[in-house]
C-alpha cells in the first residue's frame, strides 16, 4: 500500500503540519454565510482537508471513494463549536492527529483506517450502548450487596430502555443524518429546528450520576468520573456528531432518567411519630430534627431509657431486666457517634450507668421536650387518602384512659423486641406435674429466691449465663440445659482491652472480605478453646463460630471448672421434682427452673396489611422499610441482631430514614425492594443460624457501612490516606466506633476527629484509680547494664581475634581513611 503523504496530493508547505492537517487550519471559523447544511461541500478549505481523514466506509449512500459535491453529506466531519474555548479544543485536536500520524493511520482518502483517530474515538466509543450493557451486567453478576445490585439493575433498565427508543427512531425515522451533524434521539417535526440529543451523551451522564449518586467513592473517583463524562460528550462534539446544546441536553436527559426511576411519587414528610423513647426513639428524635423534622415521641411508661429502666415488677408488654445486669457492649463502641460516654464511666456499663447516660443525651441536645410520656400507642393505620397523601393516624391512650388521635406523615416503630417472652412450655412434657416454681428470664430480679436451691437454667445465651453464674453463687446446684451449644467469649481481651475494641477493626472486616469463612472459623474456634476447650466443658455448639452471636461471659467458665454451673444437654421430660434430660441423666430434688428461652416479637399496634414478612422475620428494606407500601413512611429502627451496640446500629437506621423522609435518598421501585428483602432472607439463613425467635443477624460493619454510604456519611479511606495518615491508621486499625460516622457528610461534626484521638484515653481513664508511680532507673543500674554491654562486645571482638587474627586490623584498615 503506498505511503500515506504520497496520498495526499493536496499537501503544501508554509505552515505546520501534523498528521497531513494543517494545525492553524483547526482553528478557523467556519464559514456562515449559510447555513451548515447548504453549504456546498468542498467550497470551505477547513472542511476539504479535514473530509480527507474520512473513510469511505463511513459514508452513507455514496459509492465513490473520493465523493462529490452533489453527494450525500459526510457523517463524521469534525465541525469546531465556536462557543468553546478554541485554545483548548486546537490543542486536543493536536495531540489526537499526532497520535494518528504516530500509528500510521492519518488522513488518507482510499484507507480504510482513514477515519480512525484514536484518541477522540477511544473516548467517545466508551459511551456506546454495548461496552454499557456489558459492564452493568457483568457488575450486577459480581454484586454481593442488595444496595450495589439495585443500582446496576436500574442502569440496566434504562440502558435497555434506551437503546429500544433509539431503535424505533432508527426503524421509523428513516431518513439521513442532517448536514449540520446532529443526531436524533426522538422523531421530530423538523429535522433543522428540533434536535434531541443522542443515546450516547444521555447514556454517559445518566451512567455518571448513578456512580456518583449511588456508589460510595473516594474524591479522587468522582473527579474521573466526572471527567470521562465530560470527554465523552466533548468527544462526540469534536467528531462532529453533536453541538454542545445536544451535549449539554443529553446531560439534563441523564439526569431525568434517574429521577424517574424512583419507586414512589414525592411527598413531603414534615410531622413523623416515633412509638417508644428507648435508645431507638431518642436517636430517631434526634435524626428528624438534624433533618428539620417535626417529631412526637410516644412513651408508656414515665421515664426514658426503655429497656434499660429497671422496674422492681415486670410489666405487660414491656422489657424487663434484672438488679445485676451490665451491657457487653464496651462505652466506646456502644456509644452514639456525636455523644461520647463520660470518661469517667466503667468501659462495661452497669443499667443505671446506661440511663444516666441517655438522659444526659436527651438533655444535651433537648429532647425531652418531643416526648409525651404515660402515652401508649393502641393502633396505626393509613389514612383513607394514603395514596396521595402517604399519612398515618395514630390513636394513643393517656394515663386517665383517654384517646386520643394524631395524623402524622411518616411513623418510626422504635418499641423494641424484649416484650414478649417465649414460654414454650408444650416443648417440655410433665411441666404441668413440676412441684416447684418455674418462671422466664424475663420475670428474673435477682437471685434471692435461689438460696440454698437446687435450680436447672434452661437456654444458654447471654441472659441465661447471667443468671446461672449469679444464682451459683448462693443455689446448692446450678444445672444449665441447652440444646445446641454455644461459644463463649471473654470481654477482657489481650492486654486487658475490651475484646470489641481490640478485633473489631476495619482492618479485620477487611480479613473477612479476603479470607474464606471457613478459615476464619477455625482460626477463632483454636483460639477460643486454647482459653478452655468448648468440648471437655460441654459447651461446644453444633455451629461455627461466626453462624451466631456467641455468649459473652468471663465468669460462666470458671463456675463450669469450680462445678458450681453443670451444664446439661436438652430437657426431656420432668417428672415432678425430677428432670430427666436427653442423655438420660437424671436430677432429682429441683426446687426452681428458669426459662431463658428468647423473645417474640410482634407489633400489636399496625395492622396486617403494613406487615410483610419474609419468611420468619418481618421483611424490611434494609431491615427499616415496610418495601410494598406504596409510600415509604412506615419506619422499624432498632430490630435488628448483630455482634455490636444497639445503639450505634439504631442511630444510623435514624439517621438513614430520616433521610429518606426528606428525600435525600431516593428509593428504588416497590419490586425491586421487596426482592432485596427476600435475597436479605435468604442471605441470612445461608449465613446465620436462625429461628423464629432470632430471625435477623446481619454483620455489624458491612450494614454500618451500606447505610452510611447512602446516607452520604462513610468514611473515605483513601481520602484519609492522601490527607490525614494519622486519622487514617486510627480509622482502619483501629476499633470501628461511631465518630468514624460524623467526620463528614450530612451531620457532621466537627469533635469527631478528636474522638477518634482520644478513645483509648477514655478507656483507660477508669482504670487508673491508682497512682502508679513508675520506677526510674538508678545510676547503679545503669553503669551495670552499661559494664555488662561492654563485657560483652569485648568477649565478641575477643572470640573473633583468637579464630582469626587479621580479621580486626582488616576491617579497622577499610574503615579509616585511605592513603595514596
Amino acid at each position: 500500500m503506498p505511503s500515506p503523504k504520497a496520498k495526499n496530493p493536496g499537501r503544501s508547505g508554509g505552515s505546520p503540519v501534523l498528521g497531513g492537517y494543517e494545525f492553524l487550519s483547526l482553528t478557523k471559523p467556519l464559514s456562515r454565510s449559510s447555513p451548515p447544511h447548504l453549504q456546498r461541500q468542498g467550497s470551505d478549505p477547513t472542511t476539504a482537508r479535514l473530509r480527507a481523514s474520512e473513510s469511505p466506509t463511513r459514508r452513507r449512500g455514496s459509492g465513490s471513494s473520493t465523493g462529490s459535491a452533489s453527494g450525500p453529506p459526510e457523517e463524521d466531519t469534525i465541525r469546531l463549536n465556536p462557543s468553546f474555548v478554541r485554545v483548548a479544543l486546537s490543542s486536543l485536536l493536536a495531540i489526537d492527529l499526532w497520535l494518528s500520524k504516530r500509528m500510521g493511520v492519518c488522513a488518507c482518502e482510499d484507507s480504510s483506517w482513514g477515519s480512525v483517530r484514536p484518541l477522540m474515538k477511544l473516548v467517545e466509543v466508551s459511551g456506546h450502548g454495548i461496552p454499557w450493557l456489558a459492564g452493568t451486567a457483568y457488575c450486577l453478576y459480581k454484586s454481593d450487596s442488595a444496595a450495589g445490585q439495585e443500582v446496576m439493575l436500574n442502569l440496566l433498565m434504562g440502558l435497555l430502555l434506551d437503546l429500544v427508543l433509539v431503535a424505533i427512531v432508527k426503524a421509523v425515522v428513516r431518513r439521513r443524518r442532517p448536514a449540520h451533524n446532529r443526531m436524533d434521539m426522538f422523531a421530530t417535526f423538523s429535522v433543522d429546528c428540533y434536535s434531541f440529543p443522542s443515546g450516547h451523551a444521555t447514556r454517559a451522564a445518566m451512567c455518571g450520576r448513578f456512580l456518583l449518586s449511588h456508589l460510595v467513592l473516594a474524591a479522587p473517583l468522582r473527579v474521573l468520573v466526572l471527567l470521562w463524562s465530560g470527554l465523552v460528550g466533548l468527544s462526540r462534539v469534536l467528531l462532529g456528531r453533536h453541538n454542545v446544546t445536544d451535549v449539554m441536553f443529553g446531560f439534563w436527559m441523564g439526569y431525568l432518567s434517574k429521577t424517574s426511576w424512583q419507586g414512589s411519587s414525592s411527598i413531603m414528610v414534615h410531622t413523623v411519630a416515633v412509638i417508644g423513647a428507648g435508645p431507638s426513639g431518642l436517636t430517631s428524635v434526634k435524626a428528624c430534627l438534624e433533618e428539620g423534622l417535626v417529631p412526637t415521641c410516644f412513651e408508656s411508661s414515665d421515664d426514658i431509657g426503655g429497656l434499660w429502666k429497671l422496674k422492681e415488677g415486670s410489666e405487660p408488654n414491656r422489657a424487663s431486666i434484672y438488679r445485676s445486669l451490665t451491657i457487653n457492649i464496651s462505652k466506646e463502641m456502644g456509644c452514639y457517634s456525636d455523644f461520647p460516654v463520660p470518661a469517667d464511666y466503667p468501659n462495661y456499663m452497669h443499667h443505671s450507668k446506661i440511663l444516666k447516660y441517655f438522659r444526659m443525651y436527651a438533655e444535651h441536645f433537648k429532647l425531652l421536650q418531643h416526648v409525651r410520656f404515660q402515652t401508649s400507642v393502641k393502633s396505626v393505620r393509613q389514612r383513607p387518602d394514603f395514596s396521595r397523601s402517604g399519612q398515618w393516624e395514630v390513636v394513643t391512650e393517656n394515663k386517665d384512659g383517654q384517646e386520643e388521635r394524631h395524623v402524622f406523615d411518616a411513623v418510626i416503630c422504635c418499641s423494641g423486641h424484649y416484650n414478649y417472652p417465649n414460654l414454650p412450655l408444650k416443648d417440655f412434657p410433665g411441666i404441668e406435674t413440676f412441684e416447684g416454681k418455674y418462671f422466664h428470664s424475663w420475670d428474673y430480679k435477682g437471685p434471692e429466691d435461689m438460696y440454698g436451691k437446687r435450680v436447672v437454667v434452661i437456654g444458654i445465651g447471654n441472659s441465661g449465663g447471667d443468671i446461672a453464674v449469679e444464682g451459683s453463687r448462693v443455689a446448692e446446684q446450678v444445672y444449665m440445659s441447652t440444646r445446641r451449644g454455644a461459644w463463649v467469649i471473654r470481654q477482657v481481651s489481650d492486654n486487658g482491652l475490651p475484646v470489641d475494641m481490640k478485633y473489631n477493626t476495619r482492618f479485620v472486616h477487611f480479613l473477612f472480605q479476603l479470607l474464606p469463612m471457613r478459615f476464619l472459623n477455625w482460626f477463632a474456634e483454636k483460639k477460643l478453646n486454647a482459653m478452655y476447650d468448648h468440648t471437655t466443658y460441654g459447651l461446644k455448639p453444633k455451629h461455627r463460630f461466626f453462624s451466631q452471636n456467641p455468649v459473652i461471659n468471663d465468669d460462666l467458665p470458671f463456675k463450669i471448672l469450680s462445678g458450681a454451673v453443670v451444664i446439661k444437654p436438652n430437657v426431656k421430660e420432668i417428672r415432678g421434682s425430677t428432670v430427666v434430660f436427653d442423655d438420660d441423666s437424671i436430677v432429682e430434688k429441683v426446687d426452681m427452673i428458669v426459662f431463658a428461652t428468647g423473645y417474640n416479637y410482634d407489633f400489636p399496634y399496625l395492622a396486617n396489611n403494613v406487615v410483610y414478612k419474609s419468611g420468619h422475620r418481618v421483611g424490611l428494606y434494609k431491615h427499616i422499610l415496610a418495601p410494598h407500601l406504596e409510600h415509604p413512611t412506615l419506619a422499624v429502627v432498632g430490630f435488628i441482631h448483630a455482634l455490636g451496640g444497639i445503639m450505634p446500629l439504631a442511630e444510623m437506621q435514624a439517621r438513614w430514614v430520616a433521610r429518606v423522609f426528606k428525600e435525600h435518598i431516593k428509593l428504588p421501585l416497590n419490586q425491586v425492594m421487596i426482592k432485596a428483602v427476600e435475597k436479605d432472607s435468604k442471605t441470612i439463613e445461608k449465613n446465620y443460624v436462625v429461628s423464629k425467635l432470632t430471625p435477623l443477624h446481619v454483620d455489624f460493619v458491612s450494614y454500618m457501612d451500606d447505610l452510611a454510604g447512602e446516607a452520604g456519611v462513610r468514611p473515605s479511606l483513601l481520602r484519609l490516606l492522601f490527607t490525614d495518615y494519622p486519622l487514617f491508621k486510627r480509622v482502619f486499625w483501629g476499633p470501628i466506633t461511631t465518630y468514624q460516622y460524623r467526620l463528614l457528610g450530612p451531620g457532621k461534626w466537627e469533635g469527631a476527629r478528636r474522638a477518634i484521638f482520644t478513645q483509648f484515653d477514655r478507656v483507660y481513664r477508669p482504670l487508673k484509680t491508682r497512682q502508679m508511680v513508675e520506677q526510674e532507673n538508678s545510676t547503679a543500674s545503669t553503669l551495670i547494664k552499661l559494664s555488662l554491654t561492654i563485657m560483652a562486645g569485648g568477649a565478641a571482638i575477643y572470640y573473633v581475634h583468637v579464630r582469626n587474627p587479621n580479621a580486626v586490623s582488616t576491617l579497622m584498615s577499610k574503615i579509616g581513611p585511605q592513603t595514596v
